[in-house]
């Protein structure tokens, strides 16, 4: 079963200044909230999480784990845009696939191939 939770803040200003924005699930749209699309400072708090830079997760997306981003660099952003984000869902329990193109990791051999 997927599990999707956390907290992120996220800032106007770099190294956590300025207005901040808390998210606990998705957000599809920063303005909605009252928030501008302009992110300098970010700290995960808790969960990982995906973040786009633009409304109704579209365009270039960020992974950001469990940290402190002081600036935008920090998370390989080329601006301070940013309009949406999401937390990682988070699968436990088993995981099932068939079919040739499910493949392994062989640690012995150091390659990759059919299941055993």
């Amino acid at each position: 079963m997927a599990q999707r939770s956390g907290k992120i803040t996220l800032y106007e200003g770099k190294h956590f200044t300025g207005r901040k924005l808390e998210v606990f699930g998705d957000c599809d749209n920063f303005q909605d909230r009252g928030f501008m699309n302009r992110v300098n400072s970010i700290r995960v708090e808790s969960g990982a999480w995906v973040c786009f830079d633009h409304p109704d997760f579209r365009g270039q997306q960020f992974i950001l784990e469990h940290g402190d981003y002081p600036d935008f660099f920090r998370w390989n952003g080329h601006n301070d845009h940013m309009g949406s984000c999401r937390p990682v869902g988070m699968v436990s329990g088993p995981l099932l696939a068939e079919g040739q193109a499910w493949q392994t990791w062989d640690k012995e051999s150091q390659s990759v191939g059919p299941p055993a």
